[in-house]
């Protein structure tokens, strides 16, 4: 059979018939895992090209197990290594000429950070207008601990320590009332009738 083209003993009809048979299903696969269907012909368009390469694979007995094997790690390699690219086209505000999605990942909105910021200040404040055991049994709770190993560091009952934390969140709520939203506020529908 000279001219025809083997992998580990098979024809090059032969390899055409698998080929025809898997393809579809390794392309649906790697698009699962990437996302895009470009992607995911491109990934295996690729590892096809190397099993082909390597004339010691039988395809026709082993050749799925290690196309999916290798499609596998090649879409893991592909998304490890992916940098998120921007394209030059893309849209700009007109208010501060940088595209919405470049601002995004390169510079903090100022305004979420003064937000923030106030936030932080204003939880630290609130903190130190709680009463020592309110404060000591939040910062407990906060920490993960239960009711009952916050009692015994205390020296209170469950229930006590219970209450205590209970208390410390309604007085650090009282102090933080300007920065929680209100369910209201949240899902306030306006009325146009």
């Amino acid at each position: 059979m000279a001219g025809t083209r083997q992998c580990g003993g098979t024809t090059s009809s032969q390899l055409d018939e698998w080929t025809v048979r898997v393809l579809p299903r390794a392309v649906a696969y790697a698009r699962t895992l990437l996302g895009r269907r470009g992607d995911a012909e491109d990934v295996v368009h690729d590892v096809l090209c190397r099993l082909f390469d390597h004339k010691e694979y039988n395809l026709i007995a082993d050749g799925e197990k290690i196309l999916f094997r290798s499609v596998t790690n090649a879409c893991i390699n592909r998304t490890q290594r992916r940098r998120n690219l921007l394209s030059l086209d893309s849209g700009f505000d007109d208010d501060t000429g940088w595209s919405a999605v470049i601002r995004a990942k390169s510079v903090p909105n100022p305004a979420e950070v003064a937000i923030a910021r106030e936030l932080h200040e204003a939880i630290g404040q609130g903190l130190d207008t709680l009463p020592p055991m309110q404060k000591a049994a939040l910062e407990l709770k906060a920490m993960q601990y239960s009711l009952k190993e916050i009692a015994q560091m205390l020296n209170v009952s469950p229930s006590n320590a219970g209450v205590l934390v209970h208390r410390a969140r309604k007085n650090l709520a009282q102090e933080l009332g300007p920065f929680l939203v209100a369910e209201d506020d949240r899902t306030e529908v306006h009325d146009d009738g």
